[in-house]
């Protein structure tokens, strides 16, 4: 059951580079290849995208599981404990990041990322359960939301106002980029997020894990 999947601490802040970016996708071929951090997101803490699956060139889109290994929560946080920097601009829920994470699992939540030419945008598509179950077919006609390269690798997720979805809300987040893997394989960490990472990290009472 999704509910008794036990979470775990991959490894620490500090080693980052030795157990991260270690997923099947890690050869995909897109500037989002890396772990990053969310700021404006609570109580989620990092994503690392060499978990993402289904890479299509031609489509220029992957896959990537909302509750799979990639993700990592701040377990035992709430949205409310996080001000200053890590306060939220894209409110989440009153739940901690273990029952965010489960609910995720739940769900079978994924978002499609869909990118431009020049892969410096994204179309999110979300996804619950299976690919023809309602609520993932109304949430992918109903919802836009895209992903937006912004200066200094930092991007920034941002939701339009259905039905029209011609209108941008105030609802934003951004990812910023802790370890980044270049096209030789070389991993390359970026200090000033790790110590931003780490700020957040002690905010959200010091742990962080996934499930698995």
């Amino acid at each position: 059951s999704p509910l008794l999947r036990p979470l775990t601490a991959p490894g620490s802040l500090d080693d980052i580079a030795s157990w991260a970016l270690q997923g099947p996708g890690r050869d995909i071929p897109v500037p989002l290849m890396g772990v990053w951090l969310f700021r404006g997101l609570n109580p989620t803490f990092l994503y690392d995208f060499s978990f993402a699956r289904a890479w299509d060139p031609q489509a220029r889109s992957l896959v990537v599981d909302m509750s799979g290994p990639g993700m990592m929560v701040l377990p035992d946080a709430v949205p409310k404990q996080f001000t200053g920097d890590f306060q939220d601009t894209s409110p989440s829920g009153p739940v901690s990041g273990a029952a965010m994470l489960r609910l995720f699992s739940v769900l079978r939540h994924s978002n499609t990322f869909v990118f431009n030419e020049d892969f410096t945008r994204a179309r999110i598509l979300p996804s619950f359960g299976f690919p023809f179950y309602p609520l993932g077919f109304l949430a992918r006609a109903k919802l836009r939301e895209e992903l937006v390269l912004q200066r200094g690798g930092v991007w920034k997720r941002i939701n339009f106002a259905p039905p029209s979805n011609t209108t941008q809300t105030d609802a934003h987040y951004y990812l910023h980029p802790v370890l980044l893997r270049s096209a030789d394989g070389s991993h390359r960490v970026r200090k000033d997020v790790l110590r931003m990472a780490r700020r957040k990290l002690a905010a959200g009472n010091g742990t962080f894990a996934r499930i698995g």
